[in-house]
């Protein structure tokens, strides 16, 4: 690995490490001004799923985290696995939450794509198979 891709593992696990103890402010500093967010990656996503658009900007992002908070909330949040490559990082993880309307948990596994250029967040990529989910909210 080398220099900057040390370095872009470095800002992906600082975003993550702030997102993790709530200081988000903290976080959208990693971010670049403009950038692309979505998750779940899906060309068509399901309603119950409301978070589930294309999201530009640090607001948008903000926007992406209060939409999903708002209908799940997330107890349990294990990254597995870092991987640098060029501009991207790529993160293995696991979540566990509960659909707020239903009460009912789901866990659900995903991979973050992350592309960083000169030393911001430019991009995040989220998949996951959002079957575990669905079944949470009915």
């Amino acid at each position: 690995m080398d220099a900057t891709e040390r370095r872009n593992l470095q800002v992906v696990q600082e975003f993550i490490s702030l997102i993790g103890v709530g200081k988000l402010p903290a976080a959208l500093e990693t971010l670049d001004e403009d950038v692309y967010w979505e998750s779940p990656v899906s060309q068509n996503p399901p309603p119950e799923i409301s978070w589930a658009k294309a999201r530009h900007g640090r607001q948008g992002v903000v926007d992406f985290i209060q939409d999903m908070w708002g209908v799940v909330q997330p107890y349990v949040m294990d990254t597995h696995a870092l991987v640098a490559q060029g501009d991207r990082v790529m993160v293995e993880g696991k979540n566990q939450c509960v659909v707020r309307a239903t009460g009912k948990k789901y866990d659900h596994d995903w991979v973050l794509v992350f592309r960083v250029k000169n030393g911001k967040i430019v991009s995040h990529k989220q998949y996951y198979d959002t079957a575990a989910i669905l079944h949470a909210f009915r």
